[in-house]
């Protein structure tokens, strides 16, 4: 049975937020002793105090968005293989040669559906009381997208997700298709 991959990224994110908070704490100390011994050779030992914040705040952002994109690299890993896992039922129809050549073309084929189609056949399916959540994942692709292709200042998405939302988002939908292994 498959395990949810989204897990392991989360407690890296919180992991990471957490550095964060202990950076802007090691900045604000008072004691120049302790200030140096916690800064020691990192770039911020040398900044003043408001540049170094300056550099966790958008060091933080940038983190939210690598977070969002890597997110959706392994949620969309995640759907294309159960996708795969799930297709292999063709190989047991009548005559099992043509479920077989059937399945094999479906296994390449999986790889090149578009993310938002994929979305739309779980809404379709999975999700018909839920249409929200696949409108929210839709959100989070878009995002991803905009990360992923450079930050196009002038198409920026509608939406920023929160990437603790964009979480629970995919992670909702992970954990639906656990509950239904193929």
């Amino acid at each position: 049975m498959s395990s949810n991959p989204l897990i392991p990224m989360r407690l890296a994110y919180d992991t990471a937020k957490e550095c964060y908070k202990i950076a802007n704490r090691a900045i604000k100390t008072k004691e120049q002793t302790a200030r140096k011994r916690l800064l020691q050779r990192t770039r911020l030992e040398t900044e003043i105090i408001t540049e170094a914040e300056a550099i966790i705040k958008e060091s933080n952002k940038q983190s939210d968005d690598l977070f969002v994109l890597a997110l959706w690299a392994t949620f969309e890993r995640f759907i294309r293989d159960d996708l795969q896992k799930r297709g292999k039922i063709l190989c047991n129809s009548n005559p099992p040669v043509l479920g077989i050549s059937i399945y094999e073309h479906f296994e390449k084929e999986v790889e090149f559906w578009k993310a938002a189609e994929i979305l739309n056949f779980l809404k379709d399916s999975l999700f018909k009381n839920k249409t929200n959540v696949i409108g929210h994942a839709k959100q989070v692709l878009a995002y991803r997208d905009w990360v992923a292709h450079g930050k196009n200042p002038k198409k920026p998405p509608s939406v920023t997700p929160n990437p603790t939302d964009a979480y629970n988002t995919l992670n909702e939908i992970v954990e639906t298709l656990l509950l239904y292994p193929p």
